[in-house]
């Protein structure tokens, strides 16, 4: 094991690397965690770690109840969310107490958001099972649920008490978990490390399991950097951690069989030839990105229209005074972000790139 510490002017967020979810109990008598804990997690997660988590966090001395969601962006929804504020009210949580969010990105999303409205903030804590939550959406603070018509739109930033991460939870991956993780490592690569990038380039996918622990560590360093320097996304620093989430969140808010991280793909890949057409960046830039994500199991086009594709991204969390913004690569390692695009250019282009 060993401990990340992401740092900011409130509060600090100790993220414990390599750490078996089965000796849990320790950090929660080690932590000030109150005595009610709610942990909340998915079915798929809780046939796995459930019962692993709430023996462990009894052990402690705490009172727990599981709650359990539907897997997947369908239980990211004010339904979700005020079912599981009544289960914390019920269970006679104070703010003393804790949420726990056991899972994917939904999961922690979601969690994430049930503690930033449940008496106006309580602590929680992430212990994140899949390589898309580890690497990105359990470190930040940035916590949300859906509407129909757009994603995240329904959110607050709220940090993490602290975070678990066992990496022994990935070995239950299926392929498809994996590859939508690995869009958010390319991501890492793109807007902030060519080695990053050029070890993708070299690494046989069929060995990527041997390397998942070096790869997660490398993008949460990424991560903490530049959470650390804009944590609530008022600098513009932050903002280049949205690469691929303009035109990737329109995707997956408009396709039922695509996940996160295959929008996300396709978004970066969108966002890249933009960027090629611009001149901020060369078409063979767009093609090594081309290339590094279908080789390791993602998407390079969609059969979702481009007319549809503009009219979600005008219900985008990025939109400034009615503009499209979104984030433009100008070579590997370095982005351009509050770049303005219309629905037109997108359109124009759409059929372009794939």
């Amino acid at each position: 094991m060993n401990t990340m510490t992401v740092s900011f002017s409130h509060a600090i967020c100790p993220i414990y690397l390599d750490y078996s979810v089965e000796k849990l109990g320790n950090l929660f008598s080690r932590h000030k965690c109150g005595k009610k804990v709610l942990v909340i997690t998915d079915e798929n997660v809780a046939k796995l770690y459930a019962d692993i988590v709430v023996n462990s966090i009894s052990s402690s001395g705490k009172k727990v109840h599981l709650s359990i969601v539907k897997p997947g962006e369908s239980s990211k929804t004010m339904k979700s969310a005020y079912q599981l504020v009544k289960a914390c009210s019920l269970f006679g949580m104070d703010r003393t107490d804790t949420v726990v969010a056991l899972g994917g990105g939904v999961i922690s999303d979601l969690a994430g958001f049930v503690s930033a409205i449940y008496l106006r903030g309580i602590r929680f804590i992430s212990i994140p099972t899949t390589l898309l939550a580890q690497v990105d959406a359990s470190v930040g603070g940035k916590t949300a649920i859906n509407l129909p018509w757009g994603k995240n739109l329904v959110g607050a930033f709220h940090q993490p008490f602290f975070v678990v991460m066992d990496f022994s939870t990935l070995g239950s991956l299926p392929e498809r978990e994996i590859s939508q993780g690995m869009a958010e490592i390319i991501k890492c690569a793109i807007i902030r490390s060519k080695r990053l990038f050029v070890i993708l380039q070299n690494l046989p996918p069929a060995d990527i399991k041997k390397y998942f622990k070096c790869l997660v560590r490398e993008c949460v360093s990424i991560k903490k950097k530049v959470v650390e320097s804009d944590e609530r996304e008022e600098k513009g620093i932050r903002e280049i951690l949205n690469f691929g989430h303009t035109i990737g969140h329109a995707i997956e808010i408009n396709s039922k069989v695509l996940n996160h991280g295959e929008s996300v793909a396709l978004g970066m890949l969108g966002e890249t030839f933009l960027a090629a057409k611009r001149g901020y960046c060369s078409h063979l830039l767009f093609e090594k990105v081309r290339v590094l994500v279908k080789k390791y199991g993602l998407p390079v086009k969609s059969n979702i229209s481009g007319e549809k594709i503009s009219r979600s991204l005008v219900f985008d969390k990025k939109t400034k005074d009615g503009k499209i913004r979104c984030v433009m690569p100008l070579r590997i390692g370095a982005v351009k972000t509050g770049v303005e695009i219309s629905p037109e250019e997108v359109i124009s282009h759409w059929e372009k790139w794939q």
